[in-house]
């Protein structure tokens, strides 16, 4: 029997029409991330009236980390010293005190815990690294001698037992042959005595570098926060945020950038220079070089970022929203190879218009071992929350 061709062409052809729009809309849900409704699970709090110990409360935490048995450690400003909980809040112990003596901290120490789980004190101040045990107990101190050293507000321990130190510096390195203020990365030994060498270089990593706002804003507010991801490798994300995310690994002693992934803002510029427009900001800095003033508008930065136990990478930014006049915390969640899941909004972290969290010299977040979370709240008395965020 003779086909009829003139019904076979249009199912032939809606057929194809419908495999290319299966393949199409397939390849799209792809390459688009997941829409994530996250939310926030609680478990206990400290610094409030809440079934966590509340005799001591926080004045002004900046600072967590927690240890391989889910201690709880903040560092709190006021108080210029090093709190320590337990597990499910009780408070433990106080690290260190106010003062200039040994173990003493003349202003709010920056902190992490080493390989061994002993804590790395810096204090800005003194300029002096102090090493703690657990209990408090003092292990050893040291003051770098000579000029130029990076202090910097975030830092942790390699594999090898050198430490790796995230800072744009402003003033300093200049007259070095290797010229370390190019660079946002400061490989130190493990006594601090010597720096070794300075990567990652900070026109390449951030956007519009070379602007003086930028410039700025990266040396003396927020330099960006990085997480260690495994024995020889870790993320970075620049503070003012353009959706570039970066992996550095050692290989041969040298630490190298690998990867570079792709995130999701709400902006195609995450900075705009030179601006007197609304929600822009002005910002000064003092130094050798006397006063120096620029201005610009921030649309996107870093928060902060860390890992869970399967490998996910969380990365938390503060995001200005389209209309302008409101701020909202964004999480994107990327698997251990660097492809984007999902992203969410995150409304527990608040962000007020002012972009006050910009300031982030101290991480605010953190997660540990067990993906327990830990935050500061810094509306009305802060507060540290704990619990597990749902949805990921």
């Amino acid at each position: 029997m003779k086909p009829n061709i003139y019904s076979f062409y249009p199912k032939l052809f809606c057929a194809v029409v419908f495999i290319l729009l299966f393949t199409i809309s397939g390849f799209v849900s792809e390459m688009a991330p997941e829409k994530l409704s996250l939310s926030f699970e609680e478990s206990f709090t400290i610094g409030e009236n809440s079934d966590a110990d509340t005799k001591y409360f926080l004045v002004s935490p900046y600072q967590i980390r927690t240890d391989n048995r889910q201690n709880l450690y903040i560092a709190e400003g006021q108080q210029k010293t090093i709190m320590a909980f337990g597990p499910q809040g009780k408070y433990l112990r106080s690290i260190g005190r106010s003062g200039n003596g040994p173990g003493e901290f003349p202003s709010g120490p920056i902190f992490n815990l080493n390989n061994k789980n002993e804590i790395v004190a810096l204090d800005m101040e003194s300029q002096r690294v102090t090493w703690f045990s657990k209990k408090g107990d003092i292990l050893s101190e040291y003051a770098p001698s000579q000029a130029g050293t990076v202090w910097s507000e975030k830092f942790f321990q390699t594999a090898d037992g050198n430490y790796i130190m995230l800072k744009k510096p402003r003033n300093i390195g200049e007259d070095d042959p290797s010229n370390y203020r190019k660079y946002v990365f400061h490989r130190y030994s493990k006594s601090f005595e010597n720096r070794i060498n300075s990567f990652g270089a900070f026109d390449q990593l951030v956007s519009k570098g070379d602007a003086k706002f930028v410039d700025m804003i990266s040396n003396s507010m927020n330099s960006g926060n990085f997480i260690k991801t495994g024995e020889d490798s870790f993320w970075y994300v620049p503070g003012i945020y353009d959706g570039k995310v970066y992996e550095f690994e050692k290989s041969a002693d040298e630490w190298k950038l690998v990867n570079t992934f792709d995130g999701q803002t709400n902006w195609e510029e995450a900075v705009v220079v030179d601006t007197d427009e609304k929600g822009s900001m002005s910002i000064v800095t003092y130094g050798d070089e006397g006063q120096q003033r620029s201005r610009g508008k921030i649309n996107s930065y870093s928060i902060g970022i860390v890992q869970a136990n399967d490998g996910k990478v969380l990365h938390f930014s503060g995001q200005r929203m389209q209309d302008q006049d409101s701020l909202q915390t964004m999480v994107e969640v990327f698997d251990p190879e660097g492809s984007l899941i999902g992203t969410g909004s995150f409304d527990e972290i608040a962000i007020n218009n002012h972009l006050l969290n910009f300031e982030s010299h101290h991480p605010a977040i953190w997660m540990d071992e067990k993906d327990r979370f830990y935050f500061i709240d810094h509306n009305d008395m802060p507060v540290v929350r704990v619990g597990k965020i749902e949805g990921l």
